[in-house]
């Protein structure tokens, strides 16, 4: 069973160079600057709407009659034409107004822009750097990898020749102790009748 550390940190290895995270980050902030560019068209849609509307308010008031009247009802009217004429100053105003905010919402994306190019670029020479640090890690752990299969069949294959060599050192021991059994001279086989002269290796010249 593998370790749970041990299986999270192969995990995260294994999303080394995954960027889900940061990736998910900046299409929030491309979101916001297009919530942004919706909000500004919404409020100058409205700024427009709101002026034309607050124009035409005050048009209709100072083109409305009335002056032949006398009295109250010349007081009423007027006091009818003036408010409808407040009413479309105030509009024009808060036309004004979402202009304002309009600017303050423009300069805040801006803002926003140059903060995200500028992280942007940040992020991006940390991810060719980060990249091309696992590069050289992998390629490292290849060759480490190779050097170390080298290293192991060059232990098998030594292993190997030392068993071969002690085997045959081990024949050779046997044979000398049956020449100094024989102290050097021959052995017979009574059955067969057969002398065998077995000469020791330590002693060439005999």
């Amino acid at each position: 069973q593998v370790p749970k550390l041990q299986l999270l940190a192969s995990q995260w290895w294994w999303k080394f160079t995954f960027h889900t995270g940061y990736e998910v980050l900046v299409q929030r902030l491309l979101e916001g600057k297009k919530m942004c560019k919706d909000v500004e068209d919404l409020l100058k849609q409205r700024a427009q709407a709101e002026e034309r509307y607050g124009k035409e308010l005050v048009q209709i008031a100072r083109k409305a009659g009335g002056q032949t009247e006398i009295n109250t009802l010349k007081a009423a009217f007027e006091m009818l034409k003036q408010q409808i004429e407040s009413v479309g100053n105030s509009h024009i105003q808060l036309a004004v107004m979402l202009r304002e905010e309009l600017k303050g919402i423009e300069e805040f994306r801006e803002r926003q822009k140059e903060q995200r190019k500028k992280y942007e670029a940040a992020m991006e020479r940390m991810q060719k750097s980060k990249l091309s640090h696992y590069k050289k890690t992998m390629e490292s752990k290849k060759t480490y990898e190779q050097k170390c299969k080298e290293a192991d069949e060059a232990e098998q294959s030594f292993e190997r020749t030392s068993a071969s060599g002690n085997q045959k050192q081990t024949e050779k021991q046997k044979g000398s102790k049956i020449i100094s059994g024989s102290e050097g001279g021959w052995c017979g086989d009574s059955k067969n009748s057969i002398r065998t002269f077995i000469l020791l290796p330590a002693f060439p010249n005999l």
